[in-house]
């Protein structure tokens, strides 16, 4: 099969540049509605002065957990009206480098090759992967024991994992001070998602934001239990400072061929002043209008350790 990409990391010249991308510039008529744009919402988190709730704190009740999970309606989030261009048919325009992520007609099969090729890591090793299948209602129904829900889709914008997180996962996972593991010592590595449905998606479907238009200001970091790795930091985003300034694109009826590529970190730019590309790229799913019925979102996501 062919291979079809779509990255948000660099963009060919006739991509919008990100001035001219606001919601109050483009969004769409409310009348009319743009089938290039989903006016919707996003949630952020809005406390510069206390870190998000944790998952692993033992003072909230189950139901609270819960809603911290998703966070569709936790503490401190702010519904924030957006416009999401629809980049399906656009996909050339967009480039892992400069936008942090692209798009990739690919097998689950073929995540290490296309790391390879896309990111120019010489070895790979995928770490972790989840599937998600149930509503965002019904995630949020059920039972669990204070670690992190995955099953449905995640109602808060948000960044996996934070540099030094990312840091301290690598060395646990990879141990590249151990015997044998001599030709990893020293090199920079980065952490990449690659994300694809399972069938079409027709709600809930996943937005990127531009890495261009996210500022360090924007984040705050937070802590977050996932079951059988325990505690990580990971940020939540607050609300851009100006109107319409963090850039969000989604692909309508995304297909299962066609896989997400994003950047969780890259630690070849960490610690560069003014170098944005070190941190991941900000992601949500969002409730797209009139599309409250359809089946729920069924989708693959895949963790990998790219190595340079």
């Amino acid at each position: 099969m062919a291979t079809e990409t779509l990255m948000l990391s660099s963009v060919a010249p006739s991509t919008v540049p990100v001035s001219d991308r606001g919601a109050s510039k483009q969004s769409p008529s409310a009348s009319f509605p743009d089938p290039d744009w989903s006016s919707t919402y996003l949630n952020y988190y809005q406390d510069a002065d206390q870190p998000p709730p944790s998952t692993a704190d033992t003072k909230l009740s189950e139901h609270e957990l819960r809603i911290v999970r998703r966070g569709d309606d936790s503490p401190n989030i702010a519904r924030t009206p957006v416009s999401i261009r629809n980049i399906q048919g656009r996909e050339a325009e967009y480039n892992l480098s400069i936008h942090g992520f692209m798009l990739k007609a690919v097998y689950f099969s073929e995540v290490s090759e296309l790391l390879k090729r896309d990111t120019g890591a010489k070895y790979v090793f995928q770490y972790e992967h989840h599937v998600r299948t149930a509503t965002l209602e019904d995630a949020l129904a059920k039972d669990s024991k204070g670690a992190v829900d995955i099953d449905g889709p995640v109602r808060r914008v948000h960044i996996d994992e934070s540099p030094a997180s990312a840091r301290n996962e690598y060395a646990h996972y990879i141990r590249p001070d151990d015997p044998g593991n001599e030709h990893l010592k020293g090199r920079p590595f980065g952490i990449y998602n690659v994300w694809k449905p399972l069938a079409t998606v027709r709600r809930d479907p996943l937005c990127l934001c531009d890495a261009r238009s996210l500022g360090d200001e924007d984040l705050q970091s937070g802590k977050v239990t996932v079951p059988n790795v325990g505690e990580i930091e990971n940020f939540v985003i607050r609300p851009p400072i100006e109107e319409g300034r963090h850039s969000f694109v989604y692909v309508r009826h995304q297909r299962p061929e066609q896989a997400l590529v994003f950047r969780i970190y890259d630690g070849r730019v960490d610690g560069v002043v003014g170098e944005k590309r070190s941190h991941g790229v900000a992601h949500t799913s969002f409730p797209d209008p009139g599309t409250e019925d359809e089946a729920p979102r069924q989708s693959v996501e895949v963790r990998s350790f790219c190595i340079f």
